[in-house]
């Protein structure tokens, strides 16, 4: 039986680390108020533990995508109403670019990876709907740029296969004798 410890690899907590790093920083200057016609409505230090709960569960999208997608969507949603106008695509797209990429790249279902790339649209509108430096009004082309993502993820899956596949042996081509 596999544990959720073997699930998570190195290389998703380094996502997870990465986003979560760019997330923080952005939060941080958005703290500092605003700055020229970008509007800051609030300058709270809670914006930073918010949206960590966003990012921080990449570190499980191997474990169940779905819910990873689900969690940072409630958690932007939170953000949305309780912080209202700020600077959030700069780390809230590129958490959706990788969820459109995982959602290609993990999941071997085409209906379960469609509705995935969906729901990361929908992050994506969550990301922009209050966004004080992008706007809403670039939903089609973020959206555009995830598809292309969950494009790559499902060809590298489809091509490569996963880790997983490459681990089991590899049938005999020797034919059996009669």
């Amino acid at each position: 039986m596999i544990t959720l410890r073997e699930r998570i690899r190195p290389t998703d907590l380094v996502l997870a680390a990465l986003l979560s790093a760019v997330g923080v920083l952005l939060m941080v200057v958005d703290m500092q108020g605003q700055s020229g016609d970008t509007r800051i409505d609030s300058t709270s230090w809670t914006l930073i533990p918010v949206f960590l709960l966003a990012t921080l569960p990449v570190a499980f999208r191997r474990v169940n995508l779905l819910a990873v997608i689900v969690v940072s969507a409630a958690a932007l949603a939170v953000h949305d109403v309780a912080f209202d106008w700020v600077v959030r695509c700069g780390a809230g797209l590129p958490l959706a670019g990788a969820l459109a990429y995982s959602a290609g790249r993990l999941l071997a279902d085409r209906r379960t990876s469609l509705v995935a790339l969906a729901l990361t649209i929908g992050v994506q509108a969550l990301v922009l709907v209050r966004d004080s430096a992008a706007g809403i009004g670039i939903l089609p082309v973020t959206a555009a740029i995830g598809i292309a993502l969950w494009g790559t993820g499902w060809f590298v899956r489809t091509r490569w296969g996963t880790r997983s596949d490459a681990a089991a042996p590899a049938p005999s081509r020797v034919p059996e004798a009669v």
